[in-house]
């Protein structure tokens, strides 16, 4: 629900997620988007500012995203569909604070070594025709990456090398693994769920390890839209540093 606004004052937004870890999980996707489309009844002329309010249940900390129209589309019925051109916020203190909740509530998860967290960043083969990849979470260990297409590739399978490019605002971050597990849905599950597969890092450069902490602590999120290119196999190996 909005908060009316003063005259030229940002207007106001207040979004409630179930979870820390879904809030996070749609930061990641809106800003690497570079932004968000809203349908409203209002028409709010180019140049209009928003603050986003993010707000998990129960967690007091709020994640404020700044955003301003940069273009309006007439709908039916009335309603206008605003584009709307994200920043990342100036103060980091309820994103901190999520943070340090959702490494706390990982850390002493039996099944994974490294904490993880939600990226959403789409990655294509560098390759005509390259099916689409989202890259579901990271963590200091690996990735998890979800493959957008109804069936697994033949050249996805385990052992199978895999390198990753993601330009960032500190510079390339490079990561090389091979995959772990592949993940098939079952037939009943096929029109809901895409096939995934899970990367293990290999012995990763000291460089490389820092432009990583940055990612997952969001300070070098790269310019948005978010882009990354993946490749398998030999082409992966060739690649690698």
């Amino acid at each position: 629900m909005s908060r009316k606004a003063a005259p030229g004052e940002p207007i106001r937004l207040k979004v409630v997620y179930k979870t820390p870890l879904a809030l996070i999980s749609e930061f990641t996707r809106s800003v690497g988007k570079g932004g968000v489309a809203i349908a409203s009844r209002k028409m709010a002329p180019v140049g209009t500012r928003f603050i986003f309010e993010l707000q998990a249940k129960g967690v007091p900390d709020l994640v404020e995203v700044h955003g301003e129209v940069v273009s309006v589309a007439p709908q039916s019925a009335g309603m206008f569909l605003l584009n709307i051109r994200y920043h990342q916020p100036d103060n980091r203190d309820g994103l901190d604070a999520l943070l340090r909740r959702i490494f706390e509530a990982q850390k002493y998860e039996k099944v994974r070594k490294h904490v993880r967290i939600p990226l959403q960043l789409r990655a294509t083969e560098d390759k005509a025709n390259s099916i689409a990849y989202l890259v579901r979470d990271i963590s200091f260990g690996g990735l998890g990456i979800e493959i957008e297409a109804t069936e697994v590739p033949r050249w996805v399978k385990v052992n199978e090398p895999v390198f990753l490019e993601l330009t960032l605002s500190v510079g390339v971050l490079a990561l090389h693994g091979e995959i772990v597990w592949v993940m098939t849905p079952p037939k009943d599950r096929a029109r809901l769920m895409n096939p995934g597969f899970g990367v293990a890092f290999g012995k990763l450069r000291g460089d490389t390890v820092e432009h990583l902490e940055r990612i997952l602590t969001f300070r070098g999120l790269p310019p948005p839209p978010w882009k990354a290119k993946v490749s398998f196999g030999m082409d992966a190996v060739s690649r690698m540093p």
